[in-house]
C-alpha cells in the first residue's frame, strides 16, 4: 500500500501539521486556527525585530537613541555681554545629517505648557501614552503597514530626532520597504527609551521637537504658539491647543500669501478649522473636557496672527465666511535663527564638532543685534524693503574682527532662512566702496590726499568713463575731493598704472573677481558680501590690520567646560600712516563741503551727548542701480550695508536710490557705545590743508598684501551667485 502520495497544490495550503500519513486536509478548527495566528504573529514579531535591529544599526541609531536628551538639547547662545540671543539646534549643514531639522528657539518644561495643550495633544496622537512602553500592540498592524499614523509619540519622537534623513523620513525617498524598516526601528528602539527616560521626559522632548515646519520652518511648542498665536505655551487656551494639534498631520497648510486665490484662501482655513473642532470631539469623547468647555472652545472665533478670518453666525453655528492673509502680520526671526548656520560652520572650521557643544558666547552685542534688524527688516526710520529687494548689513569690531551684528532681510519671504543671510552671502559688485582701497594702494606708493588729477574725459582702453553726474568739473581736483564726490574719472587715473597692485589688495581682503566684467576694477567691478567689505573698511582703523570676521568668543562643552578655539591672526594689509590717511579721507567724505552724505554728520545733540565720534563713509551704485552700498568706520567699528537684488537682475526702486537708504543706515554707528573714540596718530603723519599727509621726507611703503583668501564664513555655492556683467561703480 502506497503510504505517500503528492498531495494537489490546494490541498497542501491547508492547516498544519502535516505529515508524510496524511492523505487529506483536516479541518478547521478554532484551535487550530488560534494556532496559526499565534504562530503568524510570532513569525511577523521576529521579523519586525530583526528588521528594526538591522534598521537602528544601519542609522546608527543606537547610541544617538541611547542618548537622546543630549541629541536634543540645543546649544545656548549668548552676546558678548552674557544676554541670551535663543539657541541653535543640531540640525542639518552641508548635506549632512545630524539631529533634528533646524528650529528657531527655545524648549520649555512640561510646567510652562497649558494643560489644555498636553490634552490635546496625548489624547489625539497617543492616548494610551501612559499606559505602554513606547509601542502599542493595538496599534502596531497600522504603525507597519502606514507611513503616517498609528505611531505612538515615543516611536514620533524617534522619527523626528535620531531617524530623520534615514529610510523615508526627511529623505524625499518613499517606499512601502522603507516604511516598515522605519517603523520597525522604532518598535525597537522605543521601549529602550522610555525605559532610560520615563514618559514625562519623553512627552517633554516630544513637545519641543514637534515638526510644525510648515509654520516658516519652526519646531515645538513654543515656536509654534509664538507664531500662530502670539502667546506663550502656559496660556494656550483649549481652542488654540486644538487648533495647534490638529495642524500636526499638515502644517504647511498653514501658510498663506497674499497671491492665493480668496476661494482657496477659505477653503485651506475652513480645513484647519475641520481639524481643529475633530480634535475637541476626540476630547469630549473620552471625556476629558465637559460638555461647556467643548461648546466654548467650539464657538471662540480664533485669529491666527498670518490669517484674517471672518465669521459669521454663532454658538454651535459659528462659520467661516471668508479667510485670507493677513497684510500686518510680522514675524521676525529671533537673532540667532539667522546666524545658526554661520555658527556651525566656524564651529566646524575650528575642529569642533557642534554636538559636542553646550553653549557658546558670540562677539554680537545684543542692543546692536536688535537696533541693525530692525534697520534693515524696515521697523526703523528708514521704512520698509518692497517685495524682491533685498538687504545686509554687517558691523564688525576694528578690534580683533568679532561681528557686533548681522542682518539680513528675506527678499520678501514669509520667513527667514539661513540661506539667505545677505550680509555673508549676497556677494555683489562693490561698486565706489572699492575706491578706498584704491586710493590708499596709492597712498603706499607716493600719493597722498593732497595729490590732484583733472577731471576730464578720460578712458579705460576701449570704454570711455563717466561720472554719475554726467558733467566733468574741468579742474585740478584733490584725491580727498576725488573721493568725497566720487568721481569716476579720478579713480581710473589713478589705478591705471597701479592696477596689478589693486588686483592683489582686493584678493587679499577677500573680494572675487568678476570674469565677465571687463571694466576698470578702480569702479568696484569686484564682488564681495557685506560682511567682507566692513572687514576690509575696519583696516582703517586697525592701525592697517586686516583681522578675518568671527562669530565665536567662547565655546563651552556641554559640561561647561571650556574649549579651545583657534583665533583667526590679523594680517597687515596697510601701513599705519596709510591706514591712518585713509581714514582721515573717509572722514572728510562726511564733513567736507564736497560729501554727498552730509547727513552722517553729527547732530548738535549727538556732540553734547558725546556720541559725536568721527565717521567715515563711502557710498557706491552700480551703473544698472541693482546694488546700492554704504560701507563706514569709526575708531572702533567697520559697517557695510547692500540694498539690491541678489540675482542681479531687477534694479533698485528709484526712492531707495535717491535718498541714499543704505547710507542713511550707517547712522546707526553713532549710536553704538564707543570705548575707542579717537584714533592715535601715527609716526610720520601731519596735517596739511585739513587733511593728514605723510611728513616731508616720510614715504610710507604697503606691506606685501595677503594671499587671495576666501571670504570669512561665506558659503562657497554662493561664490557664483548673482553674477552679471557691466556693472560699474557710481556714486
Amino acid at each position: 500500500m502506497k503510504l505517500w502520495r503528492r498531495p494537489l497544490l490546494w490541498k497542501s495550503l491547508g492547516p498544519w501539521p502535516r505529515t508524510p500519513f496524511v492523505t487529506r486536509a483536516a479541518p478547521w478548527t478554532w484551535q487550530r486556527a488560534a494556532r496559526a495566528g499565534l504562530a503568524t504573529v510570532g513569525v511577523l514579531t521576529l521579523g519586525t525585530m530583526a528588521l528594526g535591529l538591522g534598521g537602528a544599526a544601519y542609522s546608527g541609531a543606537w547610541a544617538r537613541a541611547w542618548n537622546l536628551r543630549a541629541e536634543l538639547q540645543p546649544i545656548e547662545v549668548q552676546d558678548r555681554r552674557g544676554a541670551p540671543l535663543g539657541v541653535i539646534d543640531h540640525c542639518r549643514e552641508g548635506g549632512a545629517t545630524n539631529a533634528v531639522p533646524c528650529r528657531e528657539s527655545l524648549s520649555v518644561p512640561l510646567t510652562g505648557v497649558s494643560r489644555s495643550f498636553l490634552l490635546a495633544y496625548v489624547s489625539k496622537e497617543d492616548v494610551r501614552f501612559f499606559s505602554h512602553v513606547g509601542v502599542d500592540l493595538g496599534r502596531l498592524p497600522r504603525a507597519l503597514l502606514s507611513g503616517a499614523g498609528g505611531s505612538t509619540i515615543t516611536m514620533q519622537l524617534l522619527k523626528n530626532s535620531v531617524l530623520a534623513g534615514h529610510f523615508d523620513y526627511d529623505t524625499g525617498r518613499r517606499s512601502v520597504g522603507l516604511v516598515m524598516t522605519r517603523k520597525a526601528t522604532e518598535f525597537v528602539l522605543a521601549p529602550i527609551v522610555t525605559a532610560k527616560y520615563g514618559r514625562r521626559e519623553i512627552l517633554s522632548m516630544s513637545v519641543n521637537s514637534l515638526p510644525w515646519l510648515g509654520i516658516g520652518q519652526r519646531k515645538g511648542i513654543y515656536d509654534a504658539a509664538r507664531t500662530v498665536f502670539g502667546v506663550d505655551p502656559a496660556d494656550l487656551t483649549l481652542a488654540q491647543s486644538a487648533f495647534l494639534v490638529g495642524l500636526l498631520p499638515a502644517p504647511g497648510r498653514y501658510l498663506v500669501d497674499g497671491q492665493t486665490a480668496p476661494e482657496t484662501a477659505t477653503a485651506r482655513f475652513r480645513w484647519m478649522r475641520q481639524q481643529q473642532l475633530l480634535t475637541l470631539r476626540i476630547l469630549r469623547t473620552r471625556e476629558l473636557i465637559t460638555a461647556a468647555q467643548y461648546a466654548e472652545a467650539a464657538q471662540t472665533p480664533l485669529q491666527p496672527r498670518l490669517w484674517r478670518v471672518e465669521y459669521a453666525g454663532g454658538g454651535g453655528d459659528l462659520r467661516v465666511v471668508s479667510a485670507t492673509r493677513n497684510p500686518d502680520y510680522r514675524n521676525d526671526p529671533e537673532p540667532v535663527w539667522a546666524m545658526q548656520e554661520l555658527v556651525r560652520r566656524e564651529l566646524r572650521a575650528g575642529g569642533i564638532d557642534p554636538r559636542r557643544v553646550g553653549r557658546v558666547v558670540l562677539t554680537v552685542d545684543a542692543a546692536a543685534q536688535a537696533a541693525l534688524t530692525r534697520r534693515v527688516t524696515g521697523e526703523g526710520a528708514t521704512g520698509g524693503r518692497p517685495a524682491g529687494v533685498a538687504e545686509g548689513a554687517a558691523i564688525v569690531d576694528v578690534r580683533g574682527g568679532g561681528i557686533v551684528a548681522l542682518s539680513s532681510s528675506t527678499g520678501g519671504n514669509e520667513s527667514s532662512q539661513p540661506g539667505r543671510q545677505w550680509a555673508v552671502s549676497a556677494l555683489r559688485p562693490v561698486a565706489s566702496t572699492v575706491k578706498p582701497l584704491l586710493y590708499a594702494t596709492a597712498f603706499g606708493q607716493g600719493l597722498t590726499q593732497q595729490s590732484t588729477f583733472t577731471d576730464g574725459p578720460t578712458r579705460y582702453g576701449a570704454q570711455s568713463i563717466r561720472n554719475n553726474s554726467g558733467t566733468f568739473l574741468g579742474r585740478a581736483v584733490t584725491v580727498r575731493e576725488a573721493n568725497a564726490r566720487s568721481l569716476n574719472t579720478v579713480a581710473v587715473q589713478v589705478g591705471l598704472g597701479r592696477e596689478t597692485a589693486l588686483r592683489a589688495v582686493l584678493g587679499g581682503v577677500g573680494y572675487r573677481e568678476d570674469p565677465a566684467n571687463r571694466s576698470s576694477p578702480a569702479l568696484g567691478t569686484y564682488r564681495a558680501a557685506p560682511l567682507t567689505v566692513a572687514a576690509a573698511y575696519a583696516s582703517f582703523a586697525g592701525g592697517g590690520e586686516l583681522c578675518r570676521p568671527h562669530l565665536l568668543a567662547e565655546v563651552y562643552d556641554r559640561a561647561g567646560r571650556p574649549l579651545a578655539l583657534p583665533r583667526g591672526d590679523c594680517e597687515a594689509l596697510w601701513s599705519a600712516p596709510v591706514a591712518y590717511e585713509t581714514f582721515d579721507m573717509l572722514t572728510g567724505a562726511v564733513n567736507d563741503n564736497a560729501s554727498h552724505v552730509q547727513f552722517l554728520r553729527p547732530t548738535l545733540w549727538q556732540r553734547l551727548s558725546g556720541r559725536g565720534v568721527p565717521l567715515g563713509a563711502k557710498s557706491g551704485t552700480t551703473d544698472d542701480v541693482r546694488d546700492t552700498w554704504c560701507a563706514a568706520v569709526t575708531p572702533q567699528y567697520a559697517m557695510a550695508v547692500w540694498i539690491g537684488d541678489p540675482d542681479g537682475k531687477a534694479s533698485v526702486p528709484t526712492d531707495l536710490y535717491r535718498e541714499q537708504t543704505a547710507c542713511r543706515e550707517i547712522g546707526l554707528l553713532r549710536e553704538l557705545p564707543h570705548e575707542v573714540r579717537e584714533l592715535t596718530v601715527p609716526a610720520g603723519v601731519v596735517r596739511q590743508g585739513g587733511a593728514a599727509v605723510p611728513a616731508p621726507g616720510a614715504a610710507p611703503e604697503n606691506p606685501a598684501p595677503p594671499a587671495a583668501r576666501t571670504p570669512a564664513l561665506t558659503p562657497v555655492a554662493s561664490l557664483s551667485a548673482g553674477m552679471s556683467a557691466g556693472s560699474v561703480g557710481t556714486p
